[in-house]
């Protein structure tokens, strides 16, 4: 994949990111140069594997647990214990993932992805860029910072993005019950 398409599945992360916390009561704004920092104290992290035909990898998030206690929907009803933080980091990771998915759709690209899961831990650091696929997005998210990790592998190295037209098979947010 050429560094346009790399650049562009960059920006749909980033974007996607932003629209995830604001929908959930948090405003984040993506930090152009920042360098990696470990997480003070007590933080989450969540990940998620996706593949497909053109494109496989995985999603991380690395956050305060204040952070992603101030976008819980549960926050205002009651107290939330680790393992509620736990899976709505799994979940966030999950509907980032998802935004960013319906996004590449448009570009022609399909991924599935796998099942989350997140973990809590004392001054979590997330790893430095090691290749073209990889890409960590930092965001001031007021007194914290969020850090999302994507690390990809596009085995055709001509494969250029370009805009397809495909229905939404669902809207974002739209809940599906089976």
């Amino acid at each position: 994949m050429n560094s346009e398409s790399w650049h562009r599945i960059y920006e749909e992360l980033a974007a996607s990111c932003v629209h995830l916390f604001r929908d959930n009561g948090v405003e984040i704004r993506l930090l152009e140069s920042a360098e990696p920092e470990a997480t003070p104290g007590n933080a989450v992290v969540s990940f998620i594997g996706f593949t497909g035909d053109h494109l496989r990898g995985s999603l991380t998030i690395v956050a305060p647990v204040a952070l992603i206690t101030r976008c819980h929907p549960l926050r205002e009803r009651r107290a939330l214990d680790e393992d509620m933080v736990c899976d709505w980091a799994s979940e966030l990771a999950n509907q980032l993932l998802g935004r960013v998915k319906n996004r590449l759709r448009h570009l022609g690209l399909i991924i599935v992805l796998s099942t989350p899961s997140a973990a809590i831990g004392d001054h979590l650091r997330a790893r430095e860029e090691q290749g073209e696929g990889f890409r960590r997005l930092l965001f001031d998210a007021g007194t914290d910072r969020l850090a999302v990790l994507f690390d990809a592998i596009a085995p055709d190295t001509a494969l250029e993005l370009e805009e397809v037209d495909m229905p939404d098979p669902q809207r974002e947010g739209e809940v599906l019950l089976f």
